[in-house]
């Protein structure tokens, strides 16, 4: 229906067909929504799903070049006809949540390397921290035992390489029997005692008489008085003797609560 004014004042209605209504002439919206526009706002929200996610990997990684990514993601609005093109093809709503399961993996990938990182970084951190406080412990020592543990140190090393089953943790009863024995000093010898009367005085820091040195030694490590030397010979016949330093008899009375005895 139209409405015209006169120049007299009055005002005159004509009816329209409804058959007549021409282009853009005023009607009321079907309420039924084109499937192509509902394809379209399943598809957008995927594309949000998608968007959310690689924004959030990229915040994740600190990618500048993925997060823009994410951002176009987000906006992005899909192409109306190959939106109608694709309903052909798939289930809208199948397509959807695969996409949302498939980001839902995604993300939990990308929370799991970061825990994996953080993981590493507080065991980097723990074991760094562990070393300092043995440096630290070790600087707290006297230059004396600084020095004769580094003698045993490295005559363990060599006893490894040639087939002693030892390891560090024997530092400190090598560092007890060569106190006891020598008070660390690798030019001593004991002149009193049954070896001595003998006429095989005990010699070097672990006190060993010269058929004893001789015989435990290594080839390459002949100096009774040189500390690593001395050391090797004394730990070998300690193993063949008592079988280790558990079965040591100095070691095992001290640890009776009496006092050392010379092996």
């Amino acid at each position: 229906m139209a409405r015209h004014s006169k120049a007299a004042g009055r005002t005159v209605y004509t009816v329209v067909p409804k058959a007549e209504l021409k282009a853009g002439a005023h009607r009321a919206e079907d309420d039924k929504v084109s499937l192509a526009h509902r394809v379209s706002a399943i598809v957008v929200a995927a594309g949000v799903a998608a968007g959310t996610a690689a924004i959030a990997n990229a915040a994740t990684s600190g990618s500048s070049t993925d997060l823009a990514a994410g951002a176009a993601e987000l906006g992005a609005v899909p192409d109306t006809q190959q939106a109608v093109k694709t309903v052909h093809d798939v289930n809208p709503g199948g397509e959807v949540g695969r996409l949302l399961q498939f980001q839902q993996m995604y993300a939990m990938q990308t929370f799991e390397q970061a825990s994996k990182i953080a993981k590493d970084a507080h065991a980097q951190r723990a074991e760094a921290a562990r070393v300092e406080a043995e440096r630290q412990a070790e600087m707290r020592k006297p230059a004396k035992q600084r020095e004769v543990e580094g003698w045993i140190k490295e005559a363990i090393k060599v006893l490894q390489a040639n087939g002693t089953n030892i390891d560090n943790n024997s530092i400190d009863e090598i560092y007890t029997i060569i106190i006891k024995e020598s008070n660390g000093n690798p030019n001593a010898v004991n002149n009193w005692d049954s070896n001595a009367l003998r006429g095989t005085p005990s010699k070097g820091l672990m006190q060993c008489i010269d058929p004893t040195f001789r015989a435990y030694k290594l080839p390459g490590y002949d100096n009774i008085f040189a500390p690593v030397d001395n050391i090797i010979a004394g730990v070998r016949y300690t193993y063949s003797r008592y079988g280790g330093f558990h079965n040591h008899p100095g070691l095992v009375n001290m640890g009776l609560g009496g006092g050392y005895l010379g092996y």
